[in-house]
């Protein structure tokens, strides 16, 4: 029947892998005496069949040409996940791909912390329930609310269809028994293209200082839930059939190893805006073509060493998938690099070019290889010492102060209850700055609320200086310090001080710019 000489009055007829064919009783019978590996019956539908495998397929008077609908040159992965695979796939992805020369569609169906538990039941009651952002060949986006997993399936002949975990649950083989296998067979059985590629993405563990109670599954311990999701990885090709291995997790605490440190993610878990998005990125890419080497594609405000850490830790990891490989960057490397002005938000959720976003209030979070206003990267860093209390956006939307802030910048800031015990230690501390050149700091300080004025200092080994500024209502007002120089191994030092008769106060920090003074 397959592959023979075929009558005159044949006629060829093309069709796909999983498209359904209705066979007459006659052909029927032909299939089950030579043509079952090409055809699968579908339940409760003795007439229907689900095409499943290459080749060409013929009955007396009728032959078919299977085609692969997979095979149209464009690279196509949808990813049933949450925040995580919104980290993973829907910033760079797509740019370091196009830079090679691959037509890349991305489609998302996202849904905050969602587990696979979740997915399932929205799988098998077909509920309507996610965002489906989708990422199309030229880099255009769409978002279709209340979109169901049924509806995304059926949207593209998808190459690659990936399942992941919630990030509380990573670390959680039961779980992952649990719910994968059905929601695996619900995916397969409403999308039967054989050719098609599953995945699994192992998503990373959370920074040492992270403050969501989630960490607590893993005593608070990041190489202990890096090591419960490595399990995991290791053991989900017994659990689903994977084609690919998607090791974001490992990627970034190989990058971890490096002089960035523990600063790839912006709260504690979600991935920093900059290099902790472009190592996930990096991941998906060498994990899909394998070729990152030669890909020179960088974000426009990441330096070329950290692309450089990013695109190894990302390389190291999809070789070895299971087990950290420390940075060849791991001690930062300091030159005198001289720069315009570099500033710093803190608290605003921005990608902008000539600022640098503070995300995260916990000590030891720190902004590496920072950028001045015309986008040049510096070896500048600033790191916070001290916790702070919170984040928030009670600032004004409109200021005029001697630098220029956008409304994200102005509205948002770090707050901290300072009383006569943390006002005698710094927050803030600056570095990679030249000893040998002096610089002017100004801190803009600013909320919606009554407040009692404050001292914000500077100091260096020589140096200490100190300007009053109340941040109630304040809409034009800084703390300048003119002609500060740097301690001999060129850092600067920032904290809060009460005014007189004072016995607490609420220290806010919104943004402060760094600028080089002119040699006199």
């Amino acid at each position: 029947m397959l592959s023979q000489a075929v009558q005159a009055q044949e006629k060829d007829s093309l069709v796909f892998l999983g498209d359904t064919l209705s066979l007459t009783p006659k052909q029927i019978g032909e299939w089950e005496k030579s043509g079952k590996q090409y055809l699968r019956p579908v339940n409760d539908q003795p007439s229907k069949f689900i095409i499943n495998k290459l080749g060409t397929l013929s009955f007396e008077g009728q032959r078919f040409q299977i085609a692969d609908p997979l095979d149209d040159g464009v690279t196509k992965v949808l990813v049933i996940g949450n925040s995580f695979s919104d980290d993973g796939v829907e910033y760079y992805l797509h740019d370091l791909a196009k830079q090679t020369g691959k037509p890349l569609v991305i489609g998302n169906l996202f849904r905050g912390g969602a587990p696979l538990d979740f997915h399932l039941k929205n799988a098998l009651e077909d509920i309507a329930i996610y965002d489906y952002r989708k990422t199309f060949i030229d880099g255009a986006k769409i978002n279709t609310r209340k979109t169901s997993i049924l509806s995304a399936l059926k949207d593209e002949n998808w190459d690659i269809i990936c399942f992941q975990q919630a990030s509380v649950l990573s670390g959680d083989l039961t779980s992952v028994q649990k719910d994968l296998p059905e929601l695996f067979n619900y995916v397969q059985a409403n999308y039967p293209i054989s050719s098609v590629r599953y995945a699994y993405h192992q998503t990373w563990a959370y920074a040492k200082n992270a403050s969501t109670k989630n960490f607590e599954k893993y005593n608070r311990d990041q190489n202990y839930m890096f090591q419960q999701i490595v399990q995991v990885a290791k053991e989900v090709k017994h659990i689903m059939p994977v084609d690919i291995l998607i090791p974001s997790g490992t990627a970034i605490q190989n990058g971890r190893t490096s002089y960035i440190e523990d600063n790839f993610t912006r709260e504690g878990y979600h991935l920093d805006l900059k290099i902790g998005r472009f190592t996930a990125a990096c991941a998906w890419y060498e994990s899909l073509f394998g070729d990152l080497e030669n890909n020179s594609f960088k974000p426009f405000n990441l330096s070329k060493t950290q692309a450089a850490i990013a695109r190894e830790a990302a390389i190291n990891a999809v070789k070895n998938p299971f087990v950290e490989t420390v940075s060849a960057e791991r001690l930062k490397k300091i030159e005198k690099i001289a720069f315009a002005t570099i500033q710093v938000n803190f608290g605003a959720d921005l990608v902008m070019p000539g600022w640098n976003s503070f995300l995260f209030e916990k000590a030891n979070t720190k902004l590496s290889d920072l950028s001045d206003n015309q986008n040049k990267n510096t070896d500048v860093s600033i790191r916070l010492l001290q916790n702070f209390d919170a984040r928030a956006a009670n600032g004004p939307q409109r200021t005029a102060t001697n630098f220029k802030m956008p409304a994200e910048v102005s509205k948002s800031y770090f707050i901290v209850r300072i009383d006569k015990e943390n006002q005698k230690s710094p927050f803030l501390e600056i570095a990679g700055l030249d000893s040998s050149k002096s610089y002017k700091i100004n801190i803009y300080a600013a909320q919606n609320s009554q407040q009692n004025p404050l001292f914000y200092w500077i100091k260096s080994e020589a140096i200490k200086g100190k300007k009053s500024l109340n941040s109630s209502f304040n809409l034009d007002k800084t703390a300048t310090f003119e002609a500060i120089k740097p301690t001999k191994d060129g850092k600067l030092f920032i904290g809060f001080e009460l005014t007189k008769g004072i016995q607490d106060a609420t220290a806010v920090i919104n943004a402060l710019s760094i600028t080089e003074s002119p040699n006199k």
